[in-house]
Formats: C-alpha cells, structure tokens, sequence
C-alpha cells in the first residue's frame, strides 16, 4: 500500500510492477523478467533502504515545515496546559496531601505520550508516506523529534521536582514508538476508504478508544471479575533475605477468599500508551522511589490480586504462567490495531489499481 502525495492522492504498493511505458529492447518483449529488473523503480534493489530514504527524505521536509515545529510545540504545551489544570483541580479537592511534585512529574509524562499518539494519527492520516515500511521509518524519525523535544521538558520539569530522570528516558522511547505506531493506524485509515470523510470518521474513533475508552471499559467491567475461591494453607515454607516465600506446600481447604480476577480485562486497558509509558519506566525506576509503588500497580493489577494468594484452590500461585510485561501487551495490541486498518487499506487499493 502506498500512501503517497497529499491528503487525497493514494497508490498501490509495486504501481508501476509492469511498466507499460518502459521502453523495449530491441527484439524483445517486456516480460516478467523486465518486469522486475533490479532496475526498476517499481522493484528496487533494496526496499528497505528506499524506504528509509524516502522517511528521511519526508523528515528532512518536515524540519523546514514551520507548521510541523508549531504543531509539535503546541502538543507539548497542550500537554502542560492539562497537567496544570488536572494537579490544580486536584490539589483544591486535596487530592495531594503530599507528593504534589512527583504528580505534576508523573502526570505531565502521561499527557505527553497521549498527546504524541494523536499527533502521530493525525500525521499519518493527513501526509502518508509512500508504503508501509515507510510510514513507519518516517513515523519513528518523526517520533524522535517529537521525543526528544518532549524529553528535554520532561527532564527539566524532573530536575526541578527532583523526579527520577529514568522516567524522562522512559517518555523518549515510548513517544517515539508510538508516533510511528499511531501514524500507521492513520494512514490505514485513511486509506480504507476513498473518501477522506469515512476514514477520518475511523481513526477519530480508534484515537477515542485507545487514548481513553479502553481505560473507561476496564473500570466498568472490574468489579465483575471479583469470585469466591478456596484458600489453602502453605505449608514447609522457605524464605530468601527479604522474607518472600521461594518454596512451600499447599494442604487442605482452609477459607474461601473473595479473588478479582483483574487480569480477566486489564489486557483492554494496556493499549492505552499512558500504560505502556507506566510499564516501561517501571522497569527502570528506582524502587525506593516514590513512583515505584503507583507504576508497579500497573503490573500488578495486569497480573491479577490472585497472585498474592499463595495457595488458591490448592495451586500454589508459583505455578500460574509468568507474567508479560504491561508494555508488551500493549504494544501487541496496538499492532493489532494498525494491522487491522493497514490491511484492508492495502487491499482496497490494489483492487483500485
């Protein structure tokens, strides 16, 4: 699939594979063959590397855009704007007995990764690069201006609250990936309709559920997943340095326990990239940090308060599959969803050829 020229100018992905206009050797006729000479422009010999020549190509044109630099200071500002107004409204309900700091920090890194997955649909939608490899190359090299413009306020901003710089570090990758995985779903959408209307309709409403509807339909299916089970007792228990059991038994059926089973529906809300930002930089973020306990409970609830019992239903919870990372779970998902309009679109437009 091609997403080339303006707003409304699309191509098919190999246009051009039998080119009618190339002229004939002599005593021979355009087979398949000449079809895919290396030479073709249609057929380059690395198409890797034409991709990534033509997203630099497209970066570099950006960089002399000056709506590009406005757009991109306007999303960060529009991120502090709504930092400022959310920790304001807060701290008049106090909200914030302590820890005021840490949440402007913390918060400002949330608006920041959600402001960057929009401006990345919004781009992919309105300039579509010329095919798939390169609307990603070009979104990831867009991606990183964006990040490290947002990584340079977001680290002063850490620096003046005495905030982990890590979470900075954190913002810069994720706002990188996710401005190349947003235009993706942009320029899908666009290209899965032959009108423009249609398929802004389509990513308004994928940018609506990935940003806040999967964290609205969590909360709202949460208190279903909540079941009574039978706790057992652990039994010739082992202990490491730090007091955690590392072995043990489990016998009888002692109590029942009421079990939310969390991880039943928190897979919806992990596409949202404020849980892939809360994922990634809880990996990195210092333990003894304030931040440690709010990013882990990320985890914690993807992984299901189940996990806490260590005999449940006479399983030890040792014996439940490893976990997977938030961030991965949620970047899967939204390769999905790319994938799912990406598709299609392609499709629509070689039938179109």
């Amino acid at each position: 699939m091609t997403f080339q020229g303006g707003e409304s100018d699309y191509e098919v992905i190999g246009g051009g594979v039998i080119d009618d206009r190339r002229p004939h050797r002599a005593g021979t006729e355009a087979g398949p063959a000449a079809a895919h000479d290396d030479e073709s422009p249609a057929h380059p010999r690395n198409p890797v590397g034409a991709a990534a020549r033509a997203a630099w190509s497209d970066v570099v044109a950006s960089l002399g855009s000056w709506r590009y630099w406005t757009a991109c200071v306007l999303g960060i500002a529009a991120a502090g704007a709504l930092t400022a107004a959310l920790v304001g409204f807060g701290a008049a309900n106090g909200w914030f007995e302590t820890g005021l700091w840490d949440a402007v920090y913390l918060l400002l890194g949330a608006w920041l990764v959600l402001v960057a997955a929009a401006h990345g649909a919004v781009r992919g939608f309105r300039r579509p690069a010329s095919g798939v490899l390169a609307a990603l190359f070009s979104g990831l090299l867009h991606g990183l201006v964006l990040a490290l413009l947002s990584g340079v306020v977001l680290a002063a901003v850490g620096a003046a609250t005495g905030g982990p710089i890590v979470l900075a570090i954190a913002a810069v990758v994720v706002v990188t990936v996710e401005v190349a995985l947003f235009g993706l779903i942009g320029a899908g959408s666009r290209a899965c309709f032959r009108r423009a209307l249609p398929g802004g309709v389509l990513v308004a409403l994928l940018l609506a559920f990935l940003l806040f509807g999967n964290v609205v339909a969590t909360l709202a299916l949460l208190p279903g997943t909540s079941t009574t089970a039978q706790a057992s007792v652990p039994v010739n228990v082992e202990r490491d340095e730090s007091g955690r059991m590392t072995a043990y038994e489990c016998v009888g059926q002692a109590r029942p326990v009421e079990v939310a089973h969390t991880d039943r529906v928190a897979w919806i809300a992990a596409s949202n990239p404020v849980m892939v930002f809360g994922s990634t930089a809880g990996e990195f973020v210092p333990r003894n940090s304030d931040f440690a306990w709010i990013l882990a409970g990320l985890q914690w609830a993807a992984d299901g308060p189940q996990r806490d019992v260590p005999c449940l239903g006479g399983e030890s919870s040792d014996s439940l599959p490893p976990t997977v990372p938030v961030a991965v779970t949620g970047l899967a998902l939204q390769g999905a969803v790319a994938a799912l309009v990406v598709i299609p679109g392609r499709m629509r437009l070689r039938r179109k050829a």
